[in-house]
C-alpha cells in the first residue's frame, strides 16, 4: 500500500469490515484504493472526469477493481435506498452547497445502522501549513491571488461538524481533530513542496516572476518564525474527522 493522504488511515480503519463502501468526492482515488485493499468493495463519486480517470489507472495499478461514477452529491445520488454499508468523504463536504443536505442524501444511500465518516480541514488558525503561504500571498501578490479555497475551513469547528450530521439525521455523532504536520528544511525548500503537489498553490506558482517568487519566498520567511524547530520548519496540520451512524 503506496503512503496515505492524511487522515485517510484513520477513515479506512474506522469503516474496518464493511462490505460495500461509497467515498463521496473520490477525486483521484488514493482513499478510495485504500479502502478496497484493505477488502472493501468501493465505489468512488466525483464531478471531475479527468480525475476519475486518474483514480482508474491508480486502481489497475494496484491490481483492485473500483466502481467509479461521475456524479455530484449537491443533488441526488444515483443509488437506491440503502444500497452502502459504509459512506466515507475526505475533504468535500466542506465544499458542498448545503453539507447538510448532502450529508442526508449520503445518508439516504446508507444501510440503517451503517457508517459515516467525514475529514474536514479545521480552522485556517490550526492549519498554518496552508493558511501561512496564503496569507503572505496575499501581502505579495494581493488580496485577489489569495482569494481562493474559501471552503477550506468550513465546518472546521468540531461542534459545529458534528451539529450539521446530527442536523442530517445521523446518530450516535462524534468529532474528534485528528493533528499532524509537515516539515521542511526553510521557506524556499516548503513552497517548492507545496506548490508542486497543491493545485490551488502550483497555479500561483506558474506564473510568478523570478523576483515575486523571491519577496514570496522571503515573506513566508518572515512569517515561519513561530514554526522553526532546530534546523527546519515543523508546520502544524488539523482535520476534523467526524463518524456516526444511520
Amino acid at each position: 500500500m503506496t503512503k496515505l493522504p492524511f487522515g485517510a488511515a484513520a477513515i479506512v480503519a474506522a469503516v474496518a469490515g464493511a462490505e460495500r463502501v461509497l467515498d463521496a468526492g473520490c477525486g483521484s482515488g488514493r482513499l478510495t484504493v485504500a479502502l478496497a485493499e484493505a477488502g472493501a468493495a468501493v465505489t468512488g463519486v466525483d464531478t471531475n472526469a479527468e480525475q476519475l480517470a486518474v483514480a482508474a489507472r491508480r486502481a489497475s495499478a494496484a491490481d483492485v477493481a473500483l466502481e467509479l461514477l461521475e456524479a455530484d452529491f449537491n443533488s441526488a445520488l444515483p443509488f437506491p435506498e440503502p444500497w452502502f454499508d459504509a459512506v466515507v468523504s475526505r475533504l468535500s463536504v466542506m465544499a458542498a452547497a448545503d453539507p447538510v443536505a448532502t450529508l442526508r442524501e449520503l445518508g439516504r444511500v446508507l444501510a440503517p445502522g451503517g457508517r459515516i465518516v467525514t475529514a474536514l480541514w479545521a480552522l485556517p488558525a490550526e492549519n498554518p501549513w496552508f493558511a501561512v503561504p496564503r496569507e503572505a500571498i496575499g501581502v505579495v501578490l494581493g488580496a485577489e491571488r489569495a482569494a481562493f479555497a474559501r471552503a477550506f475551513g468550513k465546518l472546521g469547528d468540531p461542534e459545529e461538524a458534528a451539529e450539521a450530521h446530527r442536523a442530517a439525521g445521523f446518530v450516535a455523532v462524534e468529532a474528534v481533530l485528528l493533528r499532524g504536520s509537515r516539515s521542511a528544511p526553510d521557506a524556499a525548500a516548503y513552497w517548492a513542496e507545496l506548490s508542486k503537489e497543491n493545485g490551488h498553490f502550483r497555479r500561483i506558482d506558474t506564473v510568478l516572476s523570478d523576483d515575486e517568487r523571491a519577496d514570496l519566498v522571503a515573506e513566508l520567511d518572515a512569517r515561519f518564525g513561530p514554526y522553526r524547530d532546530g534546523d527546519h520548519l515543523v508546520l502544524p496540520r488539523t482535520m476534523v474527522v467526524v463518524t456516526a451512524r444511520r
